[in-house]
């Protein structure tokens, strides 16, 4: 029986989590956050990174699930950087 439960509060967890959806006001938040970090503005300031960034859903979903709170937080803000550069770059590269 408790494994039973363990499986189901699981399954739940991960239906939640996919069910997640970042609305648009997110990710214009968020990007009002990050433009004061001077790595983000390297792209928000380059036109073709930019257009990436307006136009690409799986950056957008990145940017609007971002914490703006934990954000102050070195680590939590590095660990968002590299997800971050690792994603656009590869799609520039794509482009």
């Amino acid at each position: 029986m408790v494994t039973l439960v363990h499986v189901a509060s699981l399954v739940s967890i991960v239906a939640v989590s996919l069910l997640k959806d970042t609305s648009d006001r997110e990710v214009r938040r968020n990007i009002n956050a990050l433009r004061n970090k001077i790595w983000f503005q390297m792209y928000w300031n380059d036109e073709q990174s930019r257009e990436l960034i307006e136009s690409d859903e799986q950056l957008k979903k990145l940017i609007g699930c971002m914490n703006r709170e934990k954000l102050s937080k070195q680590r939590y803000e590095a660990w968002q950087r590299k997800k971050f550069v690792t994603m656009i770059e590869k799609k520039m590269a794509e482009a």
